[in-house]
């Protein structure tokens, strides 16, 4: 849908990843018209530039080439040789100031969140209270703020509760469901225990899945204990050579952050090689109110076997994921800003005996992270790349 005088900032995107497939988001200024589909309205991460100086979406410019090459707006023929792909990065949207998906225009109840693109997916996982959800009392829309305070205030009878909700809060599985439950998990396990390596996610993510065919198959046993389930392979870890530029890294050991008052530094075993540069990587806990609240990276170049032969100073751009256990796509990226002065310390080639200067990266929430799951058995799985 284009946008009226009353919705001029709000645009629907497509292209840009999943949380902003399909959104309709409510900008601070309105977007470049050159950004915006001059039929639907829509903001794709590829406009489609018509010789007329029309801009559609990819979806509206094939029709109008279904319809004889003609540009729906003016009538001006074209070739599709003459269309010129226009890119738009998510990088450069991020940039863009929004609203936040509760936002509710000018009314009083909507969260008042106004940020750059690029954050409020963490906002609005990890922080917005301003959804609704339904008091399980009376059934009512209530934002998730004052759910707390409706409820003990709500005056709707116990009884009207819905019938699918079971007093006790425990789940009851017919013969017939844990039967086609059995299967279903049955064949999770047998691909669980023949996960193969190959990829970087493969090599740090076997153990964590060989600990969760296990958990299926105890609940296997309940389900079906006449069933039978394959055994478990023994797969050995790929090392990456000195010269990979990424590797995968398993940080484990998490749980003792919680309770530490003192280190919220946590290491790997040893330094990592990649590129042929030799450097540590840890992880940086913050604490709010006895919390964990943020997590950053912090990268610092050593002595290694290969200095001889690598450029100093250090150059490479530094990329570091933080891996879904399970998922692919669920990943986020974590910010990372090499100095730009050649001549910083930090980039500086290591010297034995003395302390080298670390880079840190930016703070991500620790909610943020329990929010995307990707904090799983005691460990964060990071991937590190070189470039």
């Amino acid at each position: 849908m284009a946008p009226t005088a009353e919705t001029d900032c709000r645009y629907t995107l497509t292209g840009f990843g999943e949380f902003l497939e399909w959104r309709t988001l409510r900008f601070v200024e309105p977007m470049p018209k050159i950004r915006v589909c001059r039929l639907c309205g829509v903001v794709a991460s590829v406009g489609k530039l018509l010789p007329c100086t029309h801009v559609l979406c990819e979806t509206c410019k094939d029709q109008a080439a279904d319809r004889g090459l003609q540009c729906p707006i003016d009538g001006t023929t074209f070739v599709a040789e003459d269309v010129q792909e226009m890119p738009f990065t998510r990088r450069e949207l991020g940039e863009r100031h929004v609203h936040c998906l509760n936002d509710a225009g000018s009314g009083a109840t909507g969260c008042p969140f106004v940020g750059k693109l690029s954050s409020l997916e963490e906002h609005f996982i990890a922080h917005c209270v301003y959804g609704t959800v339904r008091c399980s009392k009376c059934r009512g829309s209530v934002l998730r703020k004052d759910l707390v305070e409706h409820y003990v205030n709500c005056t709707a009878d116990e009884k009207s509760r819905p019938a699918d909700s079971a007093p006790n809060g425990k789940v009851t599985v017919d013969a017939a469901d844990a039967g086609r439950l059995a299967t279903t998990l049955r064949d999770i396990q047998h691909g669980l225990k023949n996960a193969v390596e190959g990829t970087p996610r493969a090599d740090m993510r076997l153990g964590s899945l060989q600990k969760k065919a296990s958990s299926v198959e105890d609940l296997l046993e309940v389900l079906d204990p006449k069933g039978s389930s394959p055994e478990a392979s023994q797969h050995s870890s790929r090392r990456n050579s000195a010269a990979a530029s990424s590797k995968t890294l398993m940080f484990c050991g998490i749980d003792s952050m919680r309770k530490s008052q003192d280190n919220l530094l946590l290491p790997l075993d040893g330094a990592c090689t990649l590129a042929n540069y030799t450097f540590t990587l840890q992880c940086k806990f913050e604490k709010s109110w006895c919390k964990l609240s943020a997590v950053s990276f912090l990268f610092t170049l050593c002595v290694g076997d290969r200095d001889d032969f690598v450029e100093w100073p250090f150059a490479k751009q530094v990329h570091i994921s933080i891996l879904h256990p399970t998922k692919e796509g669920r990943d986020i990226q974590v910010p990372f800003k090499i100095c730009p002065e050649k001549n910083a310390v930090c980039l500086k080639r290591p010297q034995s005996g003395v302390l080298q200067k670390g880079i840190i990266s930016e703070k991500i929430s620790w909610k943020y992270i329990e929010k995307k799951e990707l904090f799983s058995k005691d460990s964060l799985i990071v991937y590190v790349e070189l470039e």
